[in-house]
């Protein structure tokens, strides 16, 4: 049996120490997964015998333990149902990205990354300049893989 006073609990962003005083060992010392928001750390001690750490992380997401080198968790086994909402806005913007595209593979649609570049191209192809100006956009003409893209245009050798 243990009392609080006897406890000593340290929490870094990275790393943390729990021991007894008096005794050299520490009864945990590693480094976290990732970071943590030190200042919110709390700990308490549970029936004498167990002291209990609650740390905010500071990105929310999965660590494969708490601490590195420790055994690893079965994340298929843990509830992971989460609100999009819970996210922080870059992780959101993530997600819904990832979602569309799939969703436009399924309906053999181009991706958000492909939509973004035939914008891209969409507006170089009148550019002043351009060889396709005045032509009716066709992205297709433009093969980016090496090949016969642009030989099957007028003015361009094939």
């Amino acid at each position: 049996a243990v009392n609080a006073k006897d406890v000593v609990c340290k929490v870094s962003k990275k790393g943390l120490k729990v021991g007894v005083k008096g005794r050299q060992e520490m009864v945990v010392d590693g480094d976290l997964w990732g970071e943590v928001v030190q200042d919110d750390a709390v700990w308490s001690l549970e029936e004498k015998r167990y002291v209990q750490v609650v740390m905010d992380k500071r990105k929310n997401s999965w660590w494969k333990s708490a601490l590195v080198g420790g055994e690893e968790i079965d994340t298929t086994k843990v509830d992971s149902t989460c609100k999009l909402e819970d996210y922080d806005q870059g992780t959101q913007a993530a997600i819904n990205k990832v979602m569309f595209d799939e969703h436009q593979k399924r309906k053999g649609l181009p991706t958000s990354d492909q939509l973004s570049q035939q914008d891209i191209l969409r507006k170089a192809w009148d550019a002043e300049g351009s060889p396709f100006k005045g032509q009716p956009f066709d992205p297709s003409a433009v093969n980016f893989g090496g090949g016969n893209g642009l030989s099957d245009m007028p003015g361009f050798p094939g």
